[in-house]
């Protein structure tokens, strides 16, 4: 039996790495040599064991949730025919697991295919083994390890297209990490005449100019509100787009900003339930579209279209990229991923590199 290495969440902020059997490669199936995975906010969620994030997940958890991935293929079955090995690959695990028939799939939404195959050991691997559709080739100039913080591009990148800005909006970005950011270059890049972005952390401020921000407000101002209302002349903003989620206070202020008859994206996710002003949402005629999913939008795929902003660097995804560890260093990087006072923007595992 071939092994390889990996993680497991033993219980909260405990990651122990251990020897997995390695898959084998079917007919229909790739094999993937993991060169980058990255750790996703979703993981910090489990990684603390509380809020309704533990109902997605049990201890142990083998693997330890990770689903940001990207690497090259080492095998083929003989049925496969869209990649071959040597083959650089972001993965979409999503699609590649749908069953590509059902009406969810028809529509490219594969997150919520109905007859979606189970997982195999997925997470903090050292392979993967998987159907050839959601692999995205990998264009020249971006590394194969930074491939990984596509997905949660893609999520990003997905809810503000979903959105369907058509030009000159004024988008108001609450929270400057990993979605904020991209999700503010996507608005710029797809029409919007003004980005207002909110920060907490210097790092945050100083990267989001080359993500299309013109306004840069401290998240933390008693006064936010207000700050950006004058900066909409009183309007409020034709898109609000969510991200921090945890514990803050942003669903409230989104439907404060957002102008009447407009819309607001939700991203983040919280520990704990939030309670939502039903009559101002109502009587502001408000649309909320919670997304933190990916696919297909009008005939091109999220993943593709990150691909090449990223190479274009109409959206630069790969200055996120904060820290690179070793996957012996596992659970360094999910205490450094949770600490943004560390100067944390995307903490990335590579599975092959030396501790």
């Amino acid at each position: 039996m071939e092994t390889m290495r990996g993680g497991v969440l033993v219980e909260p902020y405990k990651i122990e790495i251990v020897d997995y059997e390695r898959p084998a490669v079917g007919a229909d199936s790739v094999l993937i040599r993991l060169d980058g995975i990255g750790i996703c906010g979703s993981n910090l969620h489990w990684w603390t064991g509380g809020g309704p994030a533990t109902r997605l997940m049990q201890f142990p958890m083998p693997g330890a949730g990770g689903h940001e991935f990207a690497g090259t293929v080492v095998d083929t079955g003989s049925r496969v025919r869209t990649v071959k090995v040597g083959d650089r690959v972001a993965i979409d695990q999503f699609e590649s697991r749908s069953c590509g028939g059902c009406v969810y799939c028809a529509r490219g939404l594969f997150t919520q295919c109905t007859r979606i195959r189970p997982p195999g050991l997925e997470g903090f691997v050292e392979y993967l083994s998987l159907g050839e559709r959601g692999l995205y080739v990998i264009p020249e100039g971006i590394e194969t390890h930074v491939a990984s913080l596509v997905q949660p591009y893609a999520c990003a990148v997905s809810g503000v297209r979903r959105a369907g800005l058509a030009g000159g909006e004024t988008v108001v970005v609450l929270g400057a990490g990993v979605l904020g950011l991209c999700a503010a270059g996507a608005a710029k890049v797809l029409g919007a005449e003004k980005v207002i972005i909110t920060a907490k952390y210097d790092a945050q401020k100083e990267l989001a100019a080359r993500f299309g921000a013109d306004v840069v407000l401290p998240s933390g101002d008693e006064h936010l509100v207000e700050r950006i209302l004058e900066e909409t002349d009183g309007r409020g903003a034709d898109l609000v787009v969510e991200t921090v989620g945890s514990h803050a206070p942003t669903l409230a202020q989104a439907l404060e900003i957002v102008r009447p008859a407009a819309k607001v994206v939700v991203l983040g996710l919280w520990d704990d339930l939030v309670p939502i002003d039903s009559w101002q949402a109502i009587l502001k005629d408000v649309t909320l579209l919670f997304c933190l999913n990916h696919g297909v939008v009008g005939n091109r795929a999220d993943y593709e279209l990150c691909l090449d902003w990223m190479a274009s660097r109409k959206v630069p995804a790969q200055d996120l990229v904060s820290h690179v560890l070793p996957l012996d260093q596992l659970e360094e990087g999910f205490r450094l991923a949770a600490d943004k006072s560390r100067g944390a923007t995307k903490v990335i595992i590579r599975p092959g590199a030396a501790a």
